[in-house]
C-alpha cells in the first residue's frame, strides 16, 4: 500500500492531453451526431453512402447512421436491424468517451483491460474479415432481392456507361 503512495503516476504530457481531447472529440462526434439526426438537423454532404450515391453498391458501413439513430432513441431491435455492428459500436465510442473524460479529469493514463483489445492487431483483423463477411451476407441478400442490380443501374456510374 505504501509503494502506491510513494510513486504516483505521472501526469499527462500536454501532448497526450491533447490527443485525449482529439480522440474524446472524434469518439463523441457519432454520438452526438445520432441525438442531432434524430432532432431532424442534417448535414447534406453527410446524408446517404457515398459508395451507394455514386456506383450503387452499399459500403460495410450503409446503416450505421441508422443503427447510432436507433440507440440513440433506445430502440435496440431496430439499430441491429440496420447494422448488426451499430449497437457494438455506439456501445464502444460510449465506453472510450468515458475513458477519456476519466484520464482527463484525473490528468493521468488509466489501464484498463479493454485497452489491450483494441490494440491487438490479430484482433483488429479478424473484426476487420468479420465486418466483410457480414457485408458479403447483406450484399447477397440484396443481389437476391433485385435491390443492387436495380440500385447500380440507376446508378450515375451505369448510366454514363449505358
Amino acid at each position: 500500500m505504501s509503494r502506491i503512495a510513494n510513486h504516483p503516476r505521472p501526469s499527462l504530457s500536454p501532448p497526450a492531453r491533447s490527443q485525449r481531447w482529439l480522440g474524446l472529440l472524434l469518439v463523441m462526434a457519432p454520438i452526438v451526431g445520432s441525438f442531432v439526426y434524430n432532432r431532424g438537423i442534417r448535414l447534406p454532404f453527410l446524408d446517404g453512402c457515398p459508395l451507394m450515391r455514386s456506383i450503387g453498391i452499399p459500403c460495410p458501413g450503409w446503416g450505421l447512421t441508422r443503427s447510432f439513430m436507433a440507440v440513440a432513441r433506445g430502440e435496440f431491435a431496430q439499430a441491429f436491424a440496420y447494422h448488426w455492428f451499430g449497437p457494438i459500436l455506439f456501445a464502444g465510442f460510449g465506453l472510450a468517451c468515458l475513458h477519456f473524460l476519466l484520464e482527463l479529469s484525473q490528468n493521468r493514463r488509466i489501464k484498463a483491460f479493454y485497452v489491450s483489445w483494441v490494440r491487438n492487431p490479430k484482433l483488429q483483423i479478424s473484426v476487420f474479415l468479420l465486418l466483410l463477411i457480414y457485408h458479403g451476407f447483406r450484399l447477397h441478400h440484396l443481389a437476391q432481392s433485385g435491390f443492387l442490380y436495380t440500385s447500380f443501374r440507376q446508378s450515375p456510374i451505369a448510366q454514363w456507361f449505358y
